[in-house]
């Protein structure tokens, strides 16, 4: 750990500093006052191991082993310990990798209100009085709330965190079964009890999705409120098609009673030739079971937005007449 030298760390035992470059290193290269004191070293060893550049402070009680290196979940983890929170809002967004916030640099900790503290620098520091032990976990090293709490923390936020921004993340992280809408909808109700901040926010957010219907991206949502706008039917979002009894693709988007197919090309998910690959196979056996297929990529969502609506327009009136002759 990097703590030499004739007498500079009181003449420590090996054990001693052996166990503090243990602990340091399941934490970023962290460790702390009550934790060092633990493990035998006392103040006055602290001191001049601070003094001699051998432990640099990274709080008021927490320290880094000379050395270790700089990370922004290193910064994460010193604020927790200082503090005894955990990660939260956008810090544990980033943590979670949720999209939009993964490239965050802010460091958002939450602790108990019982907690009273100086400011300290470069961290946010938010109070709550209900943090239950479902709500927290780790992420690595790093306590964290869950990512349904996340959201509710997010939700807080608005309007330094876009109502967008919200709604994408919130959007992908049910692609990607990290929540679902059943149980942020119950967790909902129950911090609305306790006049949470965000409630307001996070049931505007849920409820666009139950009226839109459950989303997966931004371009999805898009997609829906233009043919809102315009005054026409939605589509069945996320379906699984089946045609004579077997299953044939699950979909974006469908008109089912007219066997109409809705396909969106976003650029992240459809970018690679295995992706594309993919779609073009899906896409064939489609239209094998007689479907009528719709693509459109994410330029003709956002640059042309009437001439989407213009041919899903003429498509449902196609699909229509072609189930009447």
């Amino acid at each position: 750990m990097g703590v030499t030298g004739p007498r500079q760390d009181g003449d420590m035992r090996p054990t001693i500093r052996r166990a503090i470059a243990e602990r340091a290193q399941e934490q970023f290269g962290l460790v702390t006052r009550p934790q060092l004191v633990a493990l035998g070293v006392d103040p006055g060893q602290v001191h001049r191991l601070v003094r001699t550049s051998h432990l640099e402070r990274r709080g008021r009680h927490t320290f880094a082993i000379a050395g270790a290196p700089r990370s922004y979940e290193q910064s994460v983890l010193a604020a927790c310990l200082d503090t005894g929170g955990v990660a939260s809002h956008r810090t544990a967004a980033r943590l979670h990798r949720l999209e939009g916030f993964r490239s965050v640099e802010v460091v958002e900790v939450t602790v108990g209100r019982r907690l009273h503290h100086a400011p300290l620098p470069d961290i946010t520091v938010h109070t709550s009085t209900n943090l239950p032990p479902d709500d927290v976990l780790r992420i690595g090293a790093i306590p964290a709330v869950s990512a349904a709490r996340t959201f509710f923390g997010l939700a807080a936020l608005v309007p330094d965190v876009s109502r967008t921004s919200l709604r994408t993340a919130l959007d992908t992280a049910a692609r990607d079964g990290l929540v679902s809408d059943a149980w942020l909808w119950w967790r909902l109700e129950q911090l609305r009890c306790r006049g949470r901040n965000g409630i307001a926010e996070m049931e505007l957010a849920l409820r666009e999705r139950q009226r839109l219907g459950p989303t997966e991206s931004w371009l999805e949502r898009r997609f829906l409120e233009l043919l809102e706008g315009a005054g026409l039917p939605l589509p069945t979002v996320q379906r699984r098609v089946r045609h004579r009894g077997n299953s044939v693709a699950r979909v974006d988007m469908s008109y089912d009673p007219l066997d109409l197919v809705i396909e969106l090309d976003g650029h992240a998910s459809h970018s690679t030739r295995a992706q594309r690959d993919r779609d073009e196979r899906r896409r064939n056996r489609l239209v094998l079971a007689g479907l009528r297929l719709l693509v459109f990529t994410y330029d003709h969502v956002v640059r042309s937005p009437r001439e989407v609506v213009e041919v899903v327009e003429a498509g449902l009136a196609a699909a229509t007449a072609g189930r009447s002759a």
